[in-house]
């Protein structure tokens, strides 16, 4: 039974916890419910997490990480041969799963707290024929010195500079609608229930969402995703970016250019770049650099047990075919003796790399289509 698995993580320390839903892509009925500590491995953490690898992960994350600090968490997966999950903010899912009915705009507070920080967000929400919207107005990470912090303290607080924010201007209106906390463990006491709504005419909503919640919301926006692309047939397809793979100089030979509809196959013949080779390794990149070493590999085969003999004496031809859902394989072969390998990269064109890719394509200025390399080129080792 294929599974959709949504996380939330409260925090990203230590022993930080995680909640885990598994729903199904064929019963609509399952739901797995479970709990599990971060450990100071994420790899053999996010391993342990399931009992049969998921087809979709989408993950609730704070909402303060930049892509440096995603990426060890993107890896960890990786290097755990899952799927590569997408990503997702735990208050905005916490916003998400309890937003459902249509409302003109309206100001709502939202906090995460973890064991060691709270993030604090005001927004402006508008709902119309379920498309929900929100502008964020202002926001305030709080880093926690105590064992202990005073959070009612620092709700309150944060409610008096997003009443202070909205005086100043108005465009938005006054009014505070609803404050939601992502901890179930929130207490009000009415010395600070009399701070929130001090500056309102009526009193301010407090609703507490627990994380199990945020990984349902989760798990359901990964299974609405997946199911759509499943029902989505595109027969023709563009490459976003140029696939390629790296020749032993080190530059880029380019099976199938930037903005080439799929599905396609090319091939093309490579030599060895060293005397007595008995390997050729194809490492398969996406990006727009001449230069292997600046795009993102993606993917890579080593052909081994060759023949020995003198440099280019051997032909290899390495054929890339890219389908109609993204799904790249890529083979090489010995043209005399017949011995190949191939191998096959799942969902290359979709999101599962999107982090990476732009970090590598970050790294050099844009060019337009450089191919270069040609059919005489050698592989490396």
């Amino acid at each position: 039974m294929p599974l959709i698995a949504g996380l939330a993580f409260s925090g990203l320390t230590t022993d930080s916890p995680i909640s885990i839903v598994l729903l199904s892509t064929s019963d609509p009925s399952f739901v797995q419910v479970s709990s599990s500590t971060l450990g100071e491995d994420l790899s053999a953490t996010a391993k342990s997490l399931f009992p049969s690898k998921p087809v979709s992960i989408r993950l609730a994350l704070p909402s303060f990480l930049d892509r440096p600090t995603r990426k060890p968490i993107l890896q960890a997966f990786k290097k755990a041969e899952l799927e590569f999950p997408e990503l997702a903010e735990v208050i905005q899912l916490a916003h998400i799963s309890i937003t459902t009915k249509d409302h003109t705009p309206r100001n709502e507070i939202l906090f995460h707290f973890s064991p060691t920080f709270a993030i604090c967000r005001l927004v402006s929400t508008f709902v119309e024929e379920g498309i929900r919207e929100s502008t964020p107005l202002k926001q305030t990470t709080v880093t926690f010195d105590a064992l202990s912090p005073d959070i009612n303290a620092i709700i309150a607080q944060f409610v008096e500079s997003a009443q202070a924010t909205l005086a100043a201007d108005e465009k938005h209106g006054t009014k505070i609608e609803r404050i939601i906390v992502v901890n179930p463990n929130i207490t009000s006491t009415e010395a600070t229930l009399s701070t929130w709504n001090q500056h309102q005419q009526s009193p301010i909503k407090l609703v507490t969402i627990g994380f199990p919640s945020v990984a349902l919301e989760a798990a359901k926006t990964a299974l609405n995703f997946y199911e759509s692309d499943r029902r989505l047939v595109i027969p023709h397809i563009p490459v976003i970016y140029r696939i390629g793979i790296v020749n032993a100089d080190g530059f880029v030979y380019a099976f199938i250019p930037r903005h080439l509809v799929v599905p396609q196959s090319h091939s093309a013949t490579f030599t060895t770049s060293k005397d007595d080779q008995t390997q050729a390794t194809v490492s398969v990149v996406i990006g727009e650099s001449p230069r292997g070493e600046e795009n993102l590999r993606v993917g890579q085969l080593v052909l081994r047990d060759l023949p020995k003999k003198a440099k280019g004496g051997l032909a290899i031809r390495v054929t890339v075919d890219v389908n109609d859902v993204a799904d790249v394989s890529v083979t090489a072969e010995d043209v005399e003796s017949g011995l190949s390998e191939k191998t096959i990269i799942r969902n290359f064109l979709g999101e599962r790399h999107w982090d990476e890719l732009l970090e590598a394509l970050e790294t050099y200025e844009l060019n337009e289509e450089a191919d270069v390399g040609n059919v005489n080129g050698g592989l490396p080792e």
